[in-house]
């Protein structure tokens, strides 16, 4: 978790969240690690550790990682921002949310807290877990023996005023790299992509993920995110931690590196998944009528058609239950 000393009560809730809906159904402790660009207080420090039944790592963003790097025109910046204000574009007002998309998007897996760390559960601050979650199927276990690199629960559509540059850049870096590139036929590219083949801004939602941290370190990752970083969208626009991971992920991992969650039921900024299993919704507080899933924003259905059919034929017999007793 990235968080600030001032959103402690949306830390601890999202923490007691997990504490609830996974930890105390499966027995487990695993660590918390959480990252401050600024040094964290006693008392979060302090309230923090009564809410988390494992260990927690408290640690401090590099400043250097965490500020304008030194090719970045500061002015050029400002007035970025000031024209995405005029045009109404969300969070487009705020520096801070700049550094920490760009921070997230490739620089807090090389944080000396993650040395030894081979997935990272991604959580938010304020975000609500509303299912019981993997009863006695470990979801690291489940990276770990399937070979999976990157699970999600909720795609979604981003807002393209805020990276109109992101694509073109990419396909730049592909044709200067094209030994790096996964086979369009064998990847989730054909998830990104119109029927004119062009940018659809589609993503995985990382407010939620669970990724292998050997894949944001590896070397095709960490060249795509340093070519990114040098064009200088992070600032001049506001591309997003989510679009960039998924666009490396279609780049660079196989369509069976992806793993979706269905049984994460999950909350945050108005956008939530619930569940499609009779059997999940028994230990969930959420609606499954108010899946994002249902909504134009969604792109989830198009994916899962690439990395798990399965979880469609699943839907539709859940629908068909539904129904079922509606009538």
């Amino acid at each position: 978790m990235i968080v600030k000393n001032e959103e402690l009560q949306s830390a601890r809730s999202a923490i007691r969240s997990i504490e609830d809906r996974f930890n105390a159904h499966n027995n487990v402790s695993y660590p918390w690690v959480l990252l401050n660009s600024q040094q964290y207080t006693h008392d979060f420090k302090k309230y923090i550790r009564k809410v988390a039944s494992g260990k927690v790592y408290f640690g401090q963003i590099d400043l250097e990682a965490f500020t304008f790097p030194e090719w970045i025109d500061i002015k050029r910046t400002e007035n970025a921002i000031r024209r995405m204000i005029y045009l109404r574009v969300k969070k487009s007002y705020s520096l801070y949310e700049r550094q920490e998309m760009r921070y997230k998007a490739g620089l807090f897996q090389h944080h000396s807290l993650f040395n030894t760390v081979d997935y990272a559960w991604r959580v938010e601050p304020g975000s609500e877990y509303t299912c019981d979650m993997f009863q006695g199927d470990d979801p690291f276990q489940t990276m770990k023996a399937n070979n999976k690199k990157m699970g999600f629960t909720i795609t979604n559509k981003e807002d393209s005023a805020t990276s109109f540059s992101l694509w073109p850049a990419t396909l730049q870096f592909m044709r200067m790299n094209p030994q790096l590139i996964t086979p369009a036929d064998t990847s989730i590219m054909p998830w990104l992509l119109t029927k004119e083949r062009e940018y659809n801004f589609c993503y995985m939602w990382s407010d939620f993920e669970i990724v292998d941290l050997a894949f944001l370190k590896s070397v095709e990752y960490m060249s795509f995110f340093h070519y990114l970083d040098l064009v200088g969208g992070f600032f001049y626009e506001r591309w997003g931690d989510g679009p960039v991971r998924s666009i490396a992920a279609a780049m660079f991992l196989r369509k069976e590196d992806v793993h979706f969650f269905n049984e994460v039921g999950y909350s945050r900024a108005s956008i939530q998944h619930c569940p499609f299993s009779k059997s999940l919704l028994e230990t969930c507080s959420c609606d499954y009528k108010d899946n994002h899933n249902f909504k134009s924003q969604s792109c989830t259905m198009d994916l899962l058609k690439i990395v798990s059919p399965q979880s469609i034929d699943d839907m539709v017999e859940f629908a068909k239950s539904k129904m079922g007793e509606l009538l």
